[in-house]
């Protein structure tokens, strides 16, 4: 089987991220990782916080903002409850929409493609891996198959991370 050059990208940094041993750079690169994979603008990864019934996400790219919401509010929030991946062309027009976060951080969501994050055991949702704005157009099948790929390879860490500290 041959590999095309964005999978082979996404298998060596899931490699590196491996890894990492740093909660904070562990999270940073994901993001990254994440926006480049699926050639998104932003990215942010939220951790299900099991205690609280919410997601939890303080690593965004290029936003300090820390944000929390209650699973089944928003995008996210549905991905984290249904455990369906949620592929929005038009997020405005999207009656899930939570159009809190951007108002907060002045950002502006067009797009988006949220993907739950399972747990090593395969039962639980650990977190969602939420995808914004694609550069060019709207996410596509092989996008949304790239972001699953990289869920299910974190999976098992993302279950793992302190939500405090």
């Amino acid at each position: 089987m041959v590999l095309d050059d964005k999978v082979a990208l996404v298998l060596v940094k899931l490699g590196h991220l491996a890894v990492q041993r740093d909660r904070e750079a562990y999270l940073r690169g994901l993001v990254d990782l994440c926006s480049q994979a699926v050639d998104a603008e932003r990215c942010t990864v939220y951790v299900v916080d099991q205690k609280r019934n919410e997601l939890w996400a303080r690593v965004a790219q290029r936003t300090a903002t820390e944000i929390r919401l209650p699973i089944g509010q928003g995008l996210a929030g549905q991905a984290a409850a249904t455990g369906e991946t949620i592929n929005v062309p038009d997020a405005y027009a999207d009656a899930r929409f939570d159009r809190n976060v951007d108002m907060r951080t002045g950002f502006r969501t067009v797009n988006m493609l949220v993907v739950p994050v399972w747990g090593g055991d395969g039962n639980n949702i650990v977190g969602v891996l939420q995808a914004l704005n694609k550069r060019n157009g709207a996410f596509e099948r092989r996008d949304q198959m790239l972001l699953e790929q990289i869920a299910e390879s974190v999976g098992p860490v993302l279950e793992h991370i302190p939500l405090e500290g």
